[in-house]
């Protein structure tokens, strides 16, 4: 759950670089003379932007790729026009598809860095949404398990919506809302969660729940547990062993509150846990112990 800019970029300029580059010379004029159309639909999608309301925006039906979308143009078209017209683009569409990826620094912006960026996502999938298939702002650079379990469908209920790194609100990404517990069990075991900040609206509680389980952030943040905790636990040893206990967990609390981290990332919420872990922080590591692997 990282915040990235708006991409730079009008919102047409990517369907004029598109079009330019689609190597379909018989559709071009049918792209161009339904621009306006396109224009149009744009400037819905930035209505909706306003309130975060993006599922009430019009859906197309599952298949059905002759069906008409926009003005003249069928979904098959719209379709084409992302994967042929800028995917496989080798001019200014491409460049600016790749602009759009590199903004994200290799960090997937839905799971807070835990994947790498695989592709560009469609916050608005293009299967349902086609007239938003090559909106630079409906462009979202992604891993490949973000990507997927996003899927291609998207919610009816607003407060079902995934969280949108360009236009959702500064709280999502500036207040925590990820927390861990640390459990003495044999091995150690850290379990992650949702606890949204109890002022907040309905709706967005329910909307940070809701990306939690679309990423499935619960588990990929436990897979990350044990590369973190075995160097921690070896310099809790050496290092690290003439801290007390009050000391150790100041020594964690920096961490957890490291700005250059996401704060609802697996690597700050972990280091809260294990903070304001009382056992945790006064383990005598150094002893024969069955809690760790």
């Amino acid at each position: 759950m990282k915040k990235l800019n708006v991409p730079e970029y009008p919102s047409i300029e990517l369907f004029d670089n598109g079009v330019e580059d689609l190597n379909a010379a018989a559709l071009s004029p049918l792209f161009l003379a339904n621009r306006q159309a396109v224009q149009d639909a744009y400037v819905d999608f930035h209505s909706e932007t306003l309130t975060q309301t993006w599922s009430n925006l019009p859906k197309a039906r599952h298949g059905h790729p002759t069906a008409i979308i926009v003005g003249g143009l069928s979904k098959e078209n719209l379709v084409k026009l992302y994967d042929e017209g800028v995917v496989k683009s080798k001019g200014q569409a491409r460049k600016i598809y790749d602009s759009i990826k590199l903004a994200a620094h290799d960090e997937c912006p839905y799971c807070g860095g835990v994947g790498e960026i695989g592709s560009l996502d469609h916050y608005l999938p293009k299967a349902r949404f086609p007239a938003y298939s090559v909106l630079p702002s409906n462009l979202v650079p992604a891993c490949d398990v973000c990507n997927k379990g996003m899927g291609s469908n998207f919610p009816s209920n607003p407060n079902l919506q995934p969280l949108h790194p360009y236009f959702d609100a500064p709280h999502f990404f500036d207040e925590k809302w990820t927390i861990a517990r640390v459990s003495q069990e044999t091995p150690i075991v850290v379990s992650f969660d949702v606890a949204a900040p109890p002022g907040w609206s309905v709706k967005d509680q329910s909307r940070v729940a809701q990306h939690f389980e679309d990423c499935n952030l619960g588990e990929r943040y436990r897979s990350r547990v044990w590369s973190e905790l075995a160097p921690l636990i070896s310099q809790r040893k050496s290092t690290l062993r003439m801290l007390d206990a009050i000391q150790f967990r100041a020594h964690l609390s920096v961490i957890a509150t490291e700005p250059e981290l996401p704060i609802n990332g697996w690597k700050r919420t972990l280091y809260h846990a294990l903070a304001a872990s009382n056992w945790f922080c006064s383990a005598d590591f150094t002893a024969p112990t069955p809690h760790l692997p």
